[in-house]
C-alpha cells in the first residue's frame, strides 16, 4: 500500500492542490462545505482477508476509520476487484454493502461450474481496490 501512495504523491507532486468538487451534495441539514471534502482511497492488499460466505462466496470488511469522515454521512465509495487471474468471472465486487462513514462491505461470488472459489482467491491475491469520497467537516 505504501508503494501506491508514494506513486499517487509523484503524480500529485508536481500539482499545487486537488480540486474536488462534490456534484450532487448531500441535501437538507446534513449538507457538508466543499472544503470539507476529502478523498479517501486504499486497498485490502494481496493478502485480504476473506472470510468464507455460503458455499460459493467471500467477502470482506473494509474499515474507513483512518479517512476520517464525518459520523452520520456515508461517503460515496466505488470499489472493483484485482488480482492475478480469476477475478474477471466474479460478481459483487463494486457492489457496496452497509456503507457508513466508518467501513463497508464487499461480498464476491464465482461460479461453481468453473471453479471453487476458496481455491482461487487466496492464490490469485484477490483484493479490493476503493475509492471514497466524503466531507470531514
Amino acid at each position: 500500500m505504501a508503494t501506491f501512495f508514494v506513486l499517487l504523491g509523484l503524480f500529485l507532486g508536481p500539482a499545487l492542490s486537488v480540486d474536488i468538487f462534490m456534484a450532487e451534495p448531500y441535501s437538507g441539514e446534513q449538507e457538508g462545505a466543499e472544503p470539507c471534502l476529502r478523498l479517501c482511497v486504499g486497498t485490502t492488499g494481496r493478502k485480504t482477508p476473506w472470510k468464507r460466505y455460503q458455499s460459493d462466496g467471500i467477502y470482506v470488511d473494509i474499515s474507513l476509520a483512518k479517512c476520517q469522515f464525518r459520523a452520520g454521512l456515508t461517503p460515496i465509495i466505488t470499489s472493483a476487484v484485482a488480482g492475478k487471474g480469476g477475478h474477471w468471472l466474479t460478481k459483487g465486487g463494486s457492489s457496496v454493502y452497509n456503507p457508513t462513514s466508518e467501513g463497508f462491505r464487499i461480498h464476491l461470488q464465482f461460479p461453481l461450474e468453473y471453479a471453487s472459489i476458496y481455491d482461487l482467491y487466496g492464490p490469485n491475491q484477490w483484493r479490493i481496490e476503493w475509492h471514497a469520497v466524503g466531507y470531514t467537516c
